[in-house]
């Protein structure tokens, strides 16, 4: 009689065993479904106008357009220095907060083409991002997963040391000592980034 109870005992946990055997993957599968569609419900998309392409553009930005049309997606500069046919204007992105400067490096070439042409563009604001998803505020580890740098440049903020990193492919990063980054500059491929003006105008 013991030897009945414990054999029914045990049938009842080998069942119960194979019944969570069997549902339990499926609810697992389920919640994970639910999660990864809350994952790709929450993950905002990557739109032109937060897009950045090294060596082409910054948003509606990009390089070699006439400097006008500049005036038209970002109004008048907050600041402008020229000579020699080159031009640095900088901007405070309206509806940042903190405001971001965004600063646009123009040159013309002079004797053959007299409209001031888009050179460089620097953007320190984090809403703008490379479709790796690299942007101002990415750790230079995440950068070195994407991007093979090398130091072309340094330069003294508030007594602090900041690395400007090139890829040469038409892209750089400034990196404070914190290794994160606060700057990205597009420019054009070949020209490198040793040919402008100072962008750092508005910090």
């Amino acid at each position: 009689m013991a030897y009945q109870k414990i054999s029914s005992h045990y049938l009842l946990f080998l069942a119960a065993g194979f019944i969570y055997s069997a549902c339990g993957p499926n609810e697992q599968q389920q919640n994970q479904s639910a999660t990864d569609s809350t994952a790709v419900t929450a993950a905002a998309p990557l739109t032109d106008k937060a897009l950045i392409v090294p060596g082409e553009s910054v948003g509606p930005i990009h390089l070699n357009d006439a400097d006008s049309t500049l005036l038209d997606q970002l109004g008048e500069p907050d600041y402008s220095d020229a000579a020699m046919g080159k031009a640095v204007l900088a901007w405070y992105t309206t509806g940042d907060s903190p405001a971001y400067p965004v600063s646009i490096f123009t040159a013309r070439d002079m004797g053959n083409d007299e409209t001031a042409r888009i050179q460089q563009i620097r953007i320190t604001s984090p809403y703008y991002t490379t479709s790796e998803g690299i942007c101002a505020s990415s750790s230079l580890a995440q950068i070195s997963a994407e991007y093979s740098t090398e130091q072309v440049e340094a330069y003294e903020k508030d007594g602090q040391q900041y690395a400007v990193l090139d890829t040469k492919q038409g892209i750089a990063f400034e990196v404070n000592p914190n290794d994160s980054c606060v700057a990205i500059i597009v420019y054009q491929p070949g020209a490198g980034t040793s040919s402008y003006l100072p962008l750092r105008t508005l910090e």
